[in-house]
C-alpha cells in the first residue's frame, strides 16, 4: 500500500536535546520525521478505524504486530526524490551550484587510520569539497547514480527549498490558576511545508481507509494521507556483469546498528560479513555525523530508549567474496539492513555500482 502525506499545517518533530521548561528556552525541530514517527502514525490511524481493537496494542494479539514500512521518499510537484548520496559532493572553488560524483576508492597508503578500512573515499587530485547536507535526488538520477551512468553534474533540491522554519512563542500555564506560569516562556521551531511538497510511504501489513487524516509529530498536527498508485517509487536493481565483485550500498533512511557504525553480522576487526550464504568485505564508508533517535512511550508515560544512528545518505562500499549478485538483490536492495526497529522502516538501502576504484 503506497500513500501519500500532505501536512495540512506547520509540523514539529523534536530532537534529542534536552527541553525542560523553566530550563530551556527553545526546542529544535528536524525537518522531516524519523521512520518510527511515520510507523507510529501509521498504527494510530488504524486503531483510530478500529476503536475496539485498540486493547489489544503491543501485546502478542496486536493487529499491527505486522505492519513493515518498505520505503519513504518524498514528491516534490511530480517528481519523486530521495535523500542525496553523501558521496555526491559540490567543489568548494565554484560558483557552480551542480553536484557531481566523482569521488575514489583510494587505497589506503594514501592515509592513516586504526580502523581496518582498505580504502578511503575522496579525490585524487588538490580539489576541495563538501557535501550537500539535507539534498534531495530525482529519482531519474538515482536510478543513473546507482547504474555509475550519472557522469555529467546534475542539480539536486534541498529541504530548504520546501520547508521553511516558524517558529512559535507560548508560555506554560498553571494548571492551579490557568494563568501564565512565571519563568515558562519557551519558542518552537516549527516547521512550515510548500504545497508541492508530501511525503511517500510504501508500507504492507496493514489495512487503511483509502484516506484520511493522521496525527504527525509533536502538538499532533494533522496532515492528509491518500492512497496514489502513480507515486510508487520504482528503483530497479543494476544490471551487474559476470566479472564484476564490487558494489555499494546507499541508506535511504536511517540506520540503528548494534555495532555503532556497522551492521552485526560484520566482524569489526577483519571488516568481514557473512549474512545468509554471502561473504563480503566492506571496503570503506562514506557517513555523515552519528543522529540519536528516542521517543515517548505513551502508555508508561517516559521517554523510550535512544539509539545511535547511521544518518540517511550514507554509502558503505563492499567486495563479493563468496555469492552472486541475485543473492545481494534478495538480501539488501529495497530491503531494511537496520538491526533495531528495522519494520519500521530504519535502514532501508539501495544497491548500486562501484565502478570509481583506484587500479
Amino acid at each position: 500500500m503506497v500513500i501519500e502525506i500532505t501536512p495540512m499545517d506547520t509540523l514539529f518533530f523534536r530532537d534529542s536535546k534536552p527541553f525542560y521548561m523553566g530550563e530551556e528556552t527553545w526546542s529544535d525541530s528536524m525537518s522531516l520525521p524519523y521512520p518510527s514517527v511515520i510507523y507510529g502514525a501509521l498504527r494510530s490511524v488504524y486503531f483510530a478505524n478500529n476503536s475496539g481493537e485498540i486493547k489489544k496494542a503491543n501485546t502478542a494479539y496486536d493487529p499491527t504486530i505486522n505492519l513493515n514500512i518498505k520505503s519513504i521518499c518524498f514528491k516534490i510537484g511530480n517528481s519523486i526524490y530521495f535523500p542525496l548520496p553523501l558521496d555526491c559532493i559540490k567543489y568548494k572553488d565554484s560558483n557552480e551550484k551542480k553536484i557531481h560524483t566523482t569521488l575514489k576508492l583510494l587505497k589506503k597508503e594514501y592515509f592513516f587510520s586504526d580502523i581496518p578500512l582498505d580504502y578511503i573515499v575522496g579525490l585524487d587530485n588538490d580539489k576541495k569539497i563538501e557535501n550537500i547536507l539535507n539534498g534531495l535526488i530525482r529519482q531519474s538520477n538515482l536510478k543513473k547514480y546507482l547504474n555509475s551512468h550519472l557522469l555529467d553534474p546534475f542539480v539536486v533540491k534541498k529541504l530548504s527549498d520546501v520547508i521553511e522554519s516558524e517558529p512559535k512563542i507560548g508560555i506554560t500555564r498553571s494548571r492551579k490558576t490557568l494563568s501564565s506560569d512565571e519563568s515558562k516562556l519557551y519558542r518552537v521551531d516549527m516547521k512550515r511545508f510548500k504545497e508541492n511538497f508530501s511525503i511517500v510511504v510504501d508500507f504492507e501489513g496493514l489495512n487503511l481507509p483509502n484516506t484520511g487524516l493522521l496525527k504527525l509529530g509533536g502538538e499532533g498536527k494533522g496532515a492528509l494521507y491518500s492512497v496514489n498508485k502513480d507515486v510508487v517509487p520504482n528503483i530497479d536493481f543494476p544490471n551487474f556483469n559476470n566479472n564484476e565483485t564490487y558494489f555499494k550500498l546507499v541508506l535511504t533512511t536511517p540506520a540503528i546498528f548494534k555495532k555503532g557504525w556497522i551492521p552485526a553480522w560484520i566482524d569489526e576487526e577483519t571488516l568481514i560479513g557473512n549474512i545468509n550464504s554471502l561473504k563480503l568485505k566492506l571496503l570503506s564508508v562514506v557517513m555523515g555525523k552519528p543522529i540519536y533517535i528516542s521517543g515517548f512511550d505513551i502508555k508508561n508515560r517516559r521517554p523510550k530508549p535512544m539509539f545511535k544512528a547511521v544518518p540517511h545518505g550514507s554509502v558503505y562500499y563492499f567486495k563479493l567474496l563468496k555469492g552472486t549478485f541475485n543473492e545481494i538483490k534478495d538480501n539488501f536492495h529495497c530491503k531494511s539492513i537496520s538491526d533495531i526497529n528495522n519494520k519500521q522502516g530504519f535502514g532501508i538501502t539501495f544497491v548500486g555500482k562501484l565502478n570509481n576504484m583506484e587500479n
